[in-house]
């Protein structure tokens, strides 16, 4: 009853090999290179290196095949959009009895587009931020008058293939109108059609699902506490908070209107100037901050395995609330980007918060519930295969800014 996760270097894979490793289930982790995070886990029964996904083309699909023909394996588990866009394009060559607990090819870019999922968001009476979609570039100025500066420019979808290779674009944000212009030209020339967005402000929410056959199996709600940059991105530092009932079942109902099957979360932001949690986007995978959810007692991981498998899984909607999540290496990169950039980073105002206190609130090293995500003495050698990385990293970096000095 083997269960196959791609892409060992996610912190999400991590802790899906975790969650099913310590049910008994045995877990072979692929990465495209030799060792990985997850793959270090004592929890992992096997690791293969396969060609990387990124590249496009079918090497990755040829490799995976030949590995499922080699290994009887249950369920196939992708972290990444691409690992999910890719398997689930070749779904009809799996070996019979292998599931891929996820919908069909369709359903997944349909969960993936941003605008759709915005235009359908509306329909359904979410709340959501002002968003426009500026045709081949034009009316760009209007956009920006509409708007107010700084406005956002979000890719319509994270991974685009383009002339069979896989490229993927990150938010940016704009102060003016030449900025507006020369960014989204930036953005668009990787990945067409982006968004414009009203920039706002608040607190990140996150809405966890699982959905099997039209029905909710089970769902979490967490806040963001710090995330990586400060101004918005990925948590660093999480909590999870009691069901919010009303903000579950508008997710549940924009995700059956998808008619989503398996794992999601649905991405909010409470707008400072209203309280109102307004849609941001679907990550119709697995997420980076799945351990919360399971240190807190929803196992998403197990519970999705179990469907995959055909067993009967009663809903599961009660957890410990209050319970924190902390990824030290990420929440030490926010705490470095609030000292070296005060104001602005990537084009956005860091939030508000001094230098001081920034440092104090990273010195908390011991706080009550709160569990460190891949620092764990049961299982010492992710955290220490992160922090080997994470220093490599680093020298890489100066010796690279060292020569770049020298040159000049």
């Amino acid at each position: 009853m083997a269960v196959f996760v791609t892409d060992g270097n996610q912190r999400a894979a991590l802790a899906v090999v975790r969650a099913l490793g310590r049910a008994g289930i045995p877990v072979t982790v692929g990465e495209s290179r030799p060792s990985s995070l997850a793959g270090a886990s004592r929890f992992c029964s096997k690791t293969v290196c396969y060609p990387s996904p990124e590249a496009g083309g079918n090497n990755f699909i040829n490799f995976l095949l030949e590995e499922f023909s080699k290994r009887q394996y249950r369920v196939v588990l992708p972290v990444t959009d691409i690992s999910l866009f890719s398997i689930a394009s070749a779904v009809k060559l799996l070996p019979p009895g292998l599931q891929l607990p996820f919908p069909d090819l369709e359903h997944i870019r349909r969960a993936h587009d941003k605008r759709e999922v915005l235009v359908l968001a509306q329909q359904l009476g979410i709340p959501c931020p002002r968003t426009l979609t500026v045709e081949q570039g034009n009316n760009l100025g209007e956009a920006g008058k509409e708007l107010g500066f700084p406005v956002v420019i979000k890719p319509r979808v994270s991974r685009f293939l383009r002339n069979g290779h896989w490229a993927s674009g990150s938010v940016q944000y704009a102060i003016d109108q030449k900025d507006l212009i020369e960014k989204y030209e930036m953005v668009s020339s990787t990945l067409p059609d982006p968004l414009v967005q009203e920039r706002l402000q608040g607190e990140g929410r996150g809405v966890f699902l699982l959905i099997w056959n039209g029905e909710l199996k089970a769902a979490f709600c967490h806040r963001r506490l710090r995330e990586k940059p400060p101004a918005g991105g990925v948590s660093v530092y999480c909590e999870s908070l009691p069901l919010d009932g009303d903000l579950v079942q508008k997710s549940y109902e924009l995700l059956k209107r998808l008619e989503w099957q398996g794992v999601a979360m649905v991405e909010y932001k409470l707008d400072r100037r209203d309280g109102l949690p307004k849609l941001m986007e679907i990550n119709g995978r697995f997420w980076g901050s799945l351990q919360l959810a399971v240190d807190s007692g929803i196992n998403f991981p197990l519970l999705l395995y179990r469907l995959a498998v055909g067993a009967d899984v009663a809903p599961q909607l009660e957890y410990k609330t209050g319970v924190r999540s902390r990824w030290f290496l990420g929440d030490l990169d926010h705490l470095w980007i609030l000292l070296t950039h005060p104001r602005v980073f990537n084009g956005a105002e860091v939030a508000k918060v001094p230098r001081w206190q920034a440092c104090l609130n990273f010195m908390k090293f011991y706080e009550r519930n709160t569990h460190y995500e891949t620092l764990r003495f049961d299982d010492p050698s992710p955290g220490w295969f992160e922090l080997k990385e994470y220093l490599r990293g680093g020298i890489r970096g100066l010796l690279s800014r060292s020569k770049g000095s020298h040159a000049h």
